[in-house]
């Protein structure tokens, strides 16, 4: 019986790979130091560390992944860009959650953490006086062609949503005849939205 080609190991890469999983095990030891001893030995709660490629050429090629995983799919994934054997007890400090989300997760409540960042400020709208105001009639241009065009109701002025950086509008928010959702119009041109027809 012929097996498949395999390759022992060199010593330098059984080196590597022991450093590697003795650096995830103290990690996971310093991400334990911060949950309640009763979570660990009940087993509600359990962490996983492990490392994983990043495929975005803009960060760490290698980032260190911690899992906090409690009964009932709560907990957190938090990640640091670096290989594992390079993380300080500073670096986990920096990322782990205040402690009452601990007894939150172990009671079954979703929490979020990372919690999601916070919106930029709006700024001001620029100073232009624009063609529409709100109630006016217009048509917008939802997709290419002369099919392309949809009645609706400009609703509100300089529209931005939330997460926009700040000092970013659209001129118009608009409701268009046919949908139940709002869309904004982009530009105050007419090839993106124009005066709608006179109804007869």
């Amino acid at each position: 019986m012929k097996g498949g080609p395999f390759k022992m190991p060199s010593s330098a890469e059984a080196e590597e790979d022991k450093r590697r999983k003795a650096a995830l095990l103290e990690i996971k030891g310093w991400v334990e130091g911060y949950i309640p001893a009763d979570h660990l030995s009940t087993r509600s709660c359990v962490v996983d560390v492990q490392e994983a490629q990043c495929g975005d050429p803009e960060c760490a090629p290698i980032d260190t992944i911690v899992r906090i995983i409690y009964q009932g799919q709560c907990g957190t994934v938090f990640g640091m860009p670096c290989e594992a054997w390079e993380v300080k007890p500073e670096d986990v400090e920096e990322c782990m959650p205040p402690a009452d989300f601990f007894e939150c997760w172990k009671n079954g409540e979703q929490k979020q953490w990372p919690p999601e960042p916070e919106n930029p400020e709006p700024g001001e709208p620029p100073e232009i006086d624009l063609r529409f105001k709100v109630g006016d009639r217009v048509e917008c241009c939802v997709a290419r062609g002369p099919d392309g065009w949809r009645p609706g109701t400009v609703v509100s002025l300089w529209y931005r949503a939330a997460s926009w950086p700040t000092g970013q509008f659209a001129p118009y928010q608009i409701k268009l005849d046919d949908h139940e959702s709002l869309i904004f119009a982009p530009q105050d041109r007419d090839n993106c939205i124009r005066k709608a027809p006179a109804e007869a």
